[in-house]
């Protein structure tokens, strides 16, 4: 697995970790990987981390990488422990949890499925399903959901993600899945908006094209997976088997939390199997990434044609997504991506889609910043195109500076406030860390966190305004508008602890406006909640109580934050009455059981 010689970047010997030479090239490529982490962009002078640093600095135990280079893999490597507390080393066999790299994997199954004609990715999926149908809405009415709609992610579909379970607890069939019946601990799989419209993600998607393709062929999905894509790639480390066989188990990596404390029972099980469902090695994924990278460049791919494999690299319904995979144009310069997230793990892959180049990240922890510093310390020193952008400051007074201080609106409940520190312009986004903005000339700025643009412009009347901009000479952007001083969006009422005028601002907002949609907010609360704000994630998720009272959810979502606070009184009365509207919450049933005994004890 050797990689063939490249000229290195001339940023990358600038940096603070400057590799030795040495007279093995593969041994010094490899250092420049290691020690060329950085944000995700690079201001010049700036100091780049190591591998050993970063895993330290966000608590990740272990991790596997694969790089590709001219549609081979150059070399594979991989760092840590499987386990913090039994710190059983990570080999290049050890076993991750790719979480939804699932799904583009499980699509490639799919096309190939229908270049045999088993399935059909433009028909109406109910005109294919047996044993269960999507149910008819409005939705439905004109517009159909279709194979190709669900692996692209515009069927309508809902159900973002999945939580998995802990081995051991009854697992759902499929059917339930869908239904969103016990012992399934997700909400039925439904349309809520019209197929083709629009992308959003949606596993529950996935789980509609499995049953497709159990209707059609019959079998099981690790059957059909093993036979259509795993085998031919050569990917004999990776299974869709769930739980994960005993005989693989000591293998596996432990996932992690983003506390950074261990997953309790090591992992979870997912029967939610097309889109979590993977086990599997940076090698064996990075097969699946070439086979596909060299498809479409000389249709010499071993699974798909090129005019099938071209569905997945060529934008659908939206510019950023094809079907199973997400597309990144940058100045004309196309990569595909997915990520992956399952309770413990994270992972990224990422191919160029005509020279070769790419990379495979496996973690065994919820950190993917991390993952961002690897790919991107691998985008440098293979000179991947356009991917790490470099720009140098061009500094201002601070008198310039104060003209564009401000807070300035977002949309109705978001805002981001622009303060001055020194010579420099501090940006706060709400629920973000502050940081830097960097003057790189004519009023234009850059933060080393994003690459967009944000331009200061005075507006027709005086005020100030933020263009935020994806290129320097674009010609459409948003715009942010600087907010007059008695101007208040609802959320800095949760701010400043008064829930009941947080009830009024957020009651006053148009009902269609998405910052008061039931799941947003109750998002909202659990982030607040992962953010350690519990008084302020109990007043979001007592807004949503207020505005959705004939939803279980609301009220279990509150009685979770009250617990958290230690208010066991409250959380009693809104379990119950979560579990009053809906009898089949089994986890508000336990916890009412054991608050009850528990309060009743101490009432004595």
């Amino acid at each position: 697995m050797k990689h063939r010689a490249i000229l290195i970047s001339a940023a990358l010997f600038a940096a603070c970790h400057n590799p030795t030479r040495t007279d093995d090239p593969d041994a010094f490529i490899m250092r420049h990987v290691e020690t060329g982490l950085c944000t995700p962009v690079v201001i010049e002078g700036d100091s780049t981390w190591t591998i050993e640093e970063r895993m330290k600095h966000y608590g990740v135990p272990g991790m596997s990488i694969a790089i590709i280079d001219d549609f081979k893999i150059a070399w594979v490597k991989s760092y840590g422990v499987m386990d913090s507390t039994s710190s059983r080393p990570v080999t290049d066999s050890t076993l991750f949890q790719a979480a939804s790299i699932s799904k583009p994997v499980f699509t490639m199954a799919v096309l190939k499925l229908a270049e045999m004609g088993a399935v059909k990715l433009d028909d109406d999926v109910n005109a294919q399903l047996r044993s269960w149908k999507v149910p008819e809405n409005e939705f439905t009415a004109t517009e159909k959901v279709t194979l190709k709609r669900l692996l692209g992610h515009v069927a309508g579909t809902t159900v973002h993600g999945f939580e998995g379970y802990v081995p051991g607890e009854p697992l759902p069939t499929l059917n339930q899945i869908l239904n969103g019946e016990a012992p399934s601990n997700s909400p039925p799989v439904v349309v809520d908006q019209t197929p083709g419209s629009k992308w959003r993600y949606s596993g529950g998607g996935y789980c509609i094209a499995s049953q497709v393709v159990l209707d059609a062929k019959g079998g099981t999905i690790p059957q059909h997976m093993d036979e259509l894509v795993l085998k031919p790639l050569g990917m004999s480390r990776s299974t869709y088997q769930q739980p994960l066989p005993q005989a693989w188990t000591h293998n596996a990596a432990s996932g992690h939390l983003p506390d950074r404390s261990p997953v309790k029972s090591k992992w979870h099980v997912y029967p939610e199997l097309s889109p979590d469902g993977l086990w599997t090695t940076a090698t064996d994924l990075a097969q699946f990434v070439i086979d596909l990278q060299r498809t479409v460049a000389s249709d010499s791919g071993k699974v798909l044609r090129r005019a099938s494999i071209m569905q997945m690299v060529e934008p659908f319904v939206d510019p950023f997504a094809g079907v199973g995979l997400t597309l990144e144009n940058r100045k004309e310069e196309v990569y595909f991506e997915h990520g992956g997230w399952n309770e413990g793990y994270c992972g990224q892959i990422y191919g160029h889609l005509k020279n070769g180049k790419g990379a495979v990240i496996l973690i065994n922890a919820n950190q993917p910043d991390f993952m961002g510093e690897v790919m991107r310390s691998i985008a440098s020193a293979y000179d991947w195109p356009a991917f790490v952008p470099h720009y140098k400051e061009q500094p201002l007074e601070a008198t310039a500076l104060d003209a564009f201080t401000g807070r300035y609106r977002v949309g109705s409940d978001d805002l981001v406030t622009i303060t001055r520190s020194g010579n420099k312009l501090i940006r706060q986004a709400l629920h973000q860390e502050p940081n830097t903005l960097v003057h790189i000339g004519d009023n234009a700025f850059v933060s080393r966190l994003d690459e967009r643009f944000r331009k200061f412009v005075p507006d027709s009347t005086g005020g100030m305004t933020i263009r935020v901009m994806d290129a320097l000479d674009a010609t459409s952007y948003g715009t942010l508008q600087r907010m007059k001083d008695d101007e208040h969006i609802p959320f800095e009422a949760i701010e400043r602890g008064d829930r009941d005028a947080a009830v009024r601002a957020y009651s006053a907002l148009d009902p269609t406006d998405p910052a008061v949609r039931e799941e947003w907010l109750n998002n909202l609360g659990y982030g607040l909640l992962n953010e350690h704000k519990l008084q302020q994630a109990q007043h979001i998720l007592y807004v949503n109580m207020q505005l959705y009272p004939k939803s279980a959810n609301v009220y279990d979502s509150y009685a979770e934050a009250c617990l958290k606070l230690g208010d066991k009184e409250q959380a009693l009365v809104n379990y119950k009455r979560a579990l009053s509207l809906d009898p089949q919450n089994t986890n508000a049933a336990r916890v009412v059981s054991e608050l009850t005994k528990e309060l009743g004890a101490s009432r004595k």
